[in-house]
C-alpha cells in the first residue's frame, strides 16, 4: 500500500510511524494556543492522516509542557469586526471537529500537560485518552462569555454524568487526572518521563490487530453516537458564534486584555 508524504507545516509537526500518525501542536513558545493558522495547521494534519491509506491511527499531542493552552484570547487573528472569535476560526474549528467525529481510523489524545479549554473539551472526541499526572483541565467558558465545544456539552454528560459535567462547563472548575479518570473522561495516567514511549506501545499493539476487524468494530461503537455529535457540533457551534458578538464576551476579553497589561507593565517596572 503506497503512502503519501506529510505535509509540512508551521504550526504543527507530523511523525509517522508504521501505521500511525502523531499530529503534534507546535507552538511551544505560545503554550500551543489555538490562533487561526494553527487551527488551518492542526486540521491540515488530521486531514492527510485520515486520507494516508498507511496510517491507521493517529495520535494527537503537544511540543513543550502544554497540550494545548486553548484559544489564543489576545491575538487579533482570532477575532472578527464585530465579535471576540472571527467566523473563520469557528468554521475550521468545526471542520476539525467534523473530521475526529467521521474518522473510523483509532484516535488517541496524548495529554502531555496542561489542557485548558479546547483541550478539555474536546477529548471527548477521541477513543483513547492517556494524561501524563501534572496535567490540568478546565473549560472557562462561562468566564469569557462564551459557549460549549469540542461536542462536551454532550460528550462530558454522556461519559461522566450530569454533576461532574457541570463541574466542568457551568462552574469552571479544574480537575486533576485523577478525577478526570476516574469520571471516565481519562483512559489512562502514564508516568511523565516515559509518556509518549507508553502511549506510542499502546498504538504499537492497536497497528498490529486485525485492521478490517478495528474498523468494523469503532463504526459498531460509533453507529448512532456519529450523527448525534455532527448535530451537537452544529448547534454549539451556532451558540458560539452569537456569543462572540454579545455583550459578555467582549467585556470578559476585554478585562482580561487589560489584567494582562498591567502584569506587563507591573513587571517591567521592576526591571
Amino acid at each position: 500500500m503506497s503512502t503519501s508524504t506529510p505535509p509540512k507545516l508551521q504550526h504543527v509537526a507530523i511523525e509517522t510511524e508504521d501505521g500511525i500518525a502523531i499530529v503534534k501542536y507546535n507552538r511551544p513558545k505560545a503554550g500551543n494556543a489555538l490562533n487561526t493558522p494553527t487551527l488551518k495547521d492542526i486540521l491540515a494534519g488530521l486531514q492527510w492522516a485520515e486520507q494516508d491509506p498507511n496510517t491507521r491511527i493517529i495520535i494527537t499531542t503537544g511540543e513543550g509542557k502544554f497540550y494545548t493552552a486553548g484559544l489564543d484570547l489576545l491575538d487579533p487573528v482570532n477575532q472578527g469586526p464585530d465579535s471576540t472569535i472571527s467566523d473563520e476560526f469557528v468554521d475550521v474549528l468545526s471542520q476539525i471537529h467534523k473530521t475526529l467525529i467521521n474518522t473510523n481510523k483509532l484516535t488517541i489524545a496524548a495529554v502531555n500537560g496542561p489542557a485548558p479549554g479546547w483541550g478539555t473539551s474536546s477529548l471527548g472526541l477521541h477513543d483513547l485518552v492517556y494524561s501524563t499526572p501534572d496535567a490540568i483541565f478546565f473549560t472557562p467558558f462561562v468566564q469569557w462569555g462564551l459557549c460549549a465545544e469540542g461536542c462536551s456539552s454532550h460528550t462530558f454528560k454522556s461519559i461522566m454524568g450530569r454533576q461532574k459535567a457541570s463541574a466542568l462547563i457551568l462552574a469552571g472548575q479544574r480537575m486533576t487526572p485523577q478525577e478526570l479518570d476516574s469520571a471516565g473522561l481519562i483512559t489512562k495516567i502514564m508516568g511523565k518521563e516515559e509518556f509518549m514511549e507508553s502511549v506510542l506501545d499502546v498504538a504499537r499493539g492497536a497497528v498490529k490487530l486485525p485492521p478490517k476487524s478495528l474498523l468494523l468494530n469503532k463504526e459498531l461503537m460509533m453507529r448512532g453516537t456519529r450523527e448525534e455529535l455532527l448535530r451537537v457540533n452544529e448547534v454549539e457551534l451556532g451558540v458560539l458564534r452569537e456569543q462572540t458578538r454579545g455583550k459578555e464576551s467582549k467585556d470578559a476579553i476585554r478585562g482580561f486584555a487589560e489584567a494582562q497589561a498591567r502584569k506587563k507593565a507591573q513587571s517591567k517596572a521592576k526591571l
